[in-house]
């Protein structure tokens, strides 16, 4: 037989094969969805970006439980608490386990991230790492560092207020690595915060499924990087880099220096300082213990707070009804710590608005499904992606009135004629993958909102003739999705009411 007719031949067989496998899922009964074709499945019915619109739409049409299916495999998309809770927490046995992007986990090296790990021991094991780094007795000895970088943020702005966004960004970074490594001298904070961004930037191109052919068809990882349309090897490899640069530069420093009476507490130290005295030191797991509680906090810290900015623009109303209770509470001359943070219940309630009005990972992070299921009469099967549509949750009438709204009095005692939705429920995830460190995440969004509020008055720009500059409420398409860049105005309080 000659080549081009073996190549004939498994080309037919190959097809054989997908039509048996697409004859045989069809006779399964899924959930309701979009109508896939043959082979492809729902590949070209698939949103490119603010997936979490459309599927939010499809809901109204296929409800709360929603089936795709792309070259056989088969997605999930729920977009109910009921729904999420039944499968995620319920028989979270089952639903615990994470998708493998070939790109992310083989090629890229983030398989020491508990975020994206398999279920099994090794992630039981990492994740109580970093549970008992996040107890909120563990933390207590990071709140100077909190209020320090706080207070940083503050002077920052104040000595350039048209640089906010940046100046937030600094801070979220900053804040982390000083959380989880110590305080660190600006230029070695420069750098662990560099190395970290290249590192999740490409995490975060490479998060989108079906953004690199290998996460489809992962046989293509084999291909050498210098062949043609192999460019994701090289960026993997470049990528990979920058993913060992974050966690082991300041893995290595921290270490180096353990003895050293200068060195400030950290995550990190205590760590090593736990493994000297058990006499066990695995350095794989410390180091991805730093890499995961940075990956899970800088980012979304700054999608929050960068959602409370624009909405504290958008309704001023809301911005002065917190800062007279600061006031009120607290006096006008003195700085919110979290011993405060009790006492300011409208505040808390924008934090918790903030985390709603617009989620800073719409999708969650997915889910995989273990073993074959059945959900309200319908076959899942196993290897299914299961999604949480919390943007779709979140604007759902049913469960917030005036959803699309920016309204903190929802959460006030006494403002429901009904228990409301905690939005805490959702967006730290849900079952074995919910996020340990939402307690230490809300101590540090609150106080820096608190600190805003108390310190300054945001309000719109002004063009050259003194015109106000709204901003358009467009916010980035992305695995964490944030505002985009939009212009404002932080005047100190003190001046406007010398003003």
């Amino acid at each position: 037989m000659n080549v081009g007719s073996t190549q004939i031949s498994t080309t037919i067989a190959f097809a054989a094969l997908f039509a048996l496998a697409f004859k045989l899922a069809s006779r399964k009964k899924y959930p309701p969805g979009p109508k896939p074709l043959p082979l492809i499945g729902n590949l070209k019915d698939l949103p490119t970006s603010f997936e979490w619109e459309t599927y939010a739409e499809w809901a109204k049409k296929y409800g709360d439980v929603m089936h795709l299916q792309v070259f056989g495999s088969s997605i999930l998309i729920l977009s109910s608490v009921r729904a999420a809770k039944d499968l995620l927490e319920s028989r979270s046995s089952i639903y615990s386990c994470r998708p493998k992007f070939t790109m992310i986990h083989d090629l890229m090296g983030w398989d020491w991230a508990v975020q994206f790990m398999q279920f099994g021991p090794r992630f039981k094991t990492y994740r109580k790492a970093v549970q008992n780094q996040l107890t909120p007795q563990a933390t207590l000895s990071l709140r100077p560092t909190l209020e320090k970088s706080t207070r940083s943020l503050i002077e920052s702005i104040k000595s350039d207020p048209s640089a906010f966004l940046t100046h937030i960004k600094n801070m979220t970074g900053e804040m982390m690595i000083s959380t989880i490594y110590g305080e660190q001298e600006a230029g070695r904070c420069e750098e662990y915060i560099h190395n970290a961004e290249e590192a999740i930037s490409g995490l975060l191109i490479a998060g989108n499924f079906g953004k690199f052919l290998v996460d489809i068809l992962p046989a293509l990882k084999y291909i050498p990087a210098w062949f043609p349309g192999a460019s994701f090897q090289r960026k993997a490899e470049e990528w990979k880099k920058s993913t060992r640069k974050m966690i082991d530069i300041p893995y290595t420093h921290v270490a180096g220096s353990l003895d050293a009476d200068e060195s400030s507490p950290s995550i990190i130290r205590s760590m090593l300082l736990e493994s000297d005295r058990s006499g066990f030191l695995d350095e794989e797991l410390i180091k991805g213990t730093g890499g995961v509680l940075y990956l899970g906090g800088a980012d979304t810290m700054l999608s929050i707070l960068l959602t409370f900015v624009f909405a504290m623009l958008q309704y001023p109303e809301i911005q002065k009804r917190a800062q007279t209770e600061i006031d009120q509470v607290i006096g006008a001359r003195k700085r919110p710590t979290l011993d405060d943070k009790p006492s300011l219940p409208f505040v808390k309630a924008i934090y918790l608005e903030s985390l709603r009005w617009h989620p800073s990972v719409p999708l969650g992070v997915p889910h995989r499904l273990m073993d074959d299921d059945s959900y309200r009469g319908y076959d899942i099967p196993a290897g299914a992606t299961v999604l949480v549509n919390q943007w779709a949750i979140f604007r759902d009438e049913a469960n917030y009135k005036n959803a699309s709204a920016f309204d903190p009095s929802r959460f006030l005692e006494g403002c429901n004629d009904k228990p409301i939705l905690d939005p805490t429920s959702v967006a730290f995830g849900f079952g074995r993958r919910r996020c340990p460190g939402r307690h230490f995440a809300e101590d540090s969004v609150w106080l820096v909102m608190a600190s805003i509020l108390a310190e300054f008055d945001i309000t719109y720009a002004k063009d050259k003739d003194g015109n106000d500059i709204p901003p358009t409420e467009k916010f980035i398409s992305s695995l964490v999705s944030r505002p985009e860049p939009f212009e404002a105005l932080f005047v100190p309080r003190c001046t406007a009411q010398l003003n």
